[in-house]
């Protein structure tokens, strides 16, 4: 059954919690209407006259970590937040822009908050998808939902959806390791047991110590607690490479959110993932099928980071009185997200798994005689 119907606390989707901002406008040169940033063009973009402002980019620039615990500043007079009262969420919108409703729980009960103190992006991955792709990208997941039901998967429309940059932080490290284990190596024996020849298993120990070096580039970790985890760890593969430094007007027509989670606690966040790919590097270098311990001292240098925002589209829809969130990557096109489920559809693949579960087990029985 898809794992993503399961009815976990974690995949249930609970309404978004984050603030968003917004940023000054730009008016058209021709005739005067707000610029909006375009993904399909790369640029801003009139929405009345069609006229086209290239955006100045450069590469988004490391920054050392020893600057990480120092005030930046400057954001909170670029933009202004909304705080939806229903669901916690707090949004940054650009400053033309007022929030009517929360872009996660559709809630209209958002009001301004007069002050923010907090970092200000340096980099951002710009949207590549317009709102009419991402629209086809999850009307496609939609149809593709095994066990939805029928009428859901015909109907389903993506409206009102909103393009809102998430926050997280990236990292890159070098890192040096001095390490010692023992691992244990597997042989087979043949011992007369009852009068009978029996195969055994036994094990033969070694020990193992050295150094292991190893860069890290773009450990990437979510700023945010707005979107569930289990939809992070699926959307959140871009293309770090690509970001550029932040610019206001990549968020003309779109928010973005604050960082519920501050660099020091994604950094060790980042520290976690980077001390469990050298643990599976250094066993790597050994054959081995059981590990009995292994020690590993990790020193990270030359540690810099990145504070950027990432596009994603946020949508809800509503299915026989519930709403069903969904989520799309604003660059891939990727989706996430929970629909129902057909009882009738759940009950048949529960069925057919009893079946090939028991046609497993007689056929294992069977070639055991």
């Amino acid at each position: 059954m898809d794992s993503e119907n399961k009815e976990t606390q974690e995949n249930s989707f609970p309404p978004f919690r984050g603030e968003p901002t917004a940023v000054d406008t730009e008016k058209c040169p021709n005739c005067g209407d707000n610029l909006e940033f375009d993904p399909e063009k790369g640029c801003l973009k009139c929405p009345s006259c069609g006229t086209l402002k290239e955006i100045e980019t450069r590469a988004g620039q490391e920054i050392a970590f020893s600057e990480l615990s120092k005030p930046n500043g400057g954001w909170q007079n670029q933009t202004h937040v909304y705080h939806c009262a229903n669901c916690n969420a707090e949004e940054v919108l650009d400053k033309r822009e007022i929030a009517h409703v929360c872009p996660f729980c559709g809630s209209p009960s958002v009001v301004e908050r007069e002050e923010i103190d907090t970092l200000r992006p340096n980099a951002l991955l710009p949207f590549l998808l317009d709102l009419p792709k991402a629209s086809a990208a999850a009307i496609r997941w939609a149809k593709k939902r095994l066990f939805a039901p029928r009428d859901f998967k015909t109907y389903f429309r993506p409206e009102k959806l909103h393009g809102v940059y998430l926050p997280a932080f990236t990292f890159d490290t070098n890192t040096d390791s001095a390490y010692q284990g023992r691992l244990g190596e597997h042989y087979y024996v043949n011992v007369r047991s009852n009068g009978k020849t029996v195969r055994e298993q036994r094990t033969r120990y070694f020990y193992i110590q050295g150094t292991y070096q190893q860069f890290f580039d773009d450990l990437a970790v979510s700023a945010t607690d707005a979107v569930p985890p289990s939809v992070m760890r699926t959307l959140m593969h871009y293309d770090y490479h690509n970001c550029v430094e932040y610019n206001d007007d990549f968020l003309y027509g779109f928010s973005a959110l604050l960082y519920s989670r501050d660099g020091q606690t994604c950094w060790a966040d980042a520290r976690s993932m980077a001390d469990k790919s050298i643990r599976q590097g250094i066993l790597s270098q050994y054959h081995y099928d059981e590990v009995s311990y292994l020690n590993v001292s990790t020193n990270c240098f030359n540690v810099t980071y990145k504070y950027l925002l990432l596009p994603m589209y946020t949508g809800i829809y509503p299915y026989k009185s519930k709403t069903y969130p969904f989520y799309i990557n604003g660059r891939s096109g990727k989706v996430k997200g929970k629909s129902p489920v057909s009882p009738i559809k759940a009950a048949i693949a529960a069925v057919l798994g009893v079946a090939a579960a028991v046609a497993v087990g007689f056929l294992i029985w069977y070639i055991g005689q």
